[in-house]
């Protein structure tokens, strides 16, 4: 019998650009508040900057697809930007049905994210 992974979500900061959020887990309405607590401790960093790394993620729902696109828009209100990495598992093909690739940059890796964040000159 598979168990089912827990969630956790972690903050750090890159680069002095970039706060990094981890998840893992599922991600459905039950962890609604300690996710929406995490984005804000990533906020508190106050970068640029914030990716979310759903790499671990065995589980996304509608609820977590909300939250996204609103801290989305919060953040562009401060002049922030949002970007997902999604490493084409299961969120990888929510984010697609919902269509929230086509509003948040969706890298399939960290390094790929990080390259084009942290090393390609702003244009």
């Amino acid at each position: 019998m598979a168990t089912i992974p827990p969630f956790r979500a972690t903050v750090a900061e890159v680069g002095g650009q970039i706060a990094l959020v981890s998840v893992s887990g599922e991600l459905d309405l039950y962890v609604e508040a300690e996710l929406r607590d995490t984005l804000a401790s990533a906020g508190m960093l106050r970068l640029s900057t914030v990716v979310v790394d759903l790499s671990g993620v065995s589980f996304l729902d509608s609820t977590i697809c909300g939250i996204i696109v609103a801290e989305t828009k919060r953040l562009r209100r401060d002049g922030k930007t949002l970007v997902i990495v999604s490493n084409g598992n299961f969120a990888s093909r929510v984010l697609e049905l919902a269509g929230i690739d086509q509003i948040v940059p969706v890298y399939s890796t960290l390094h790929a994210a990080f390259q084009k964040l942290l090393l390609e000159p702003v244009q």
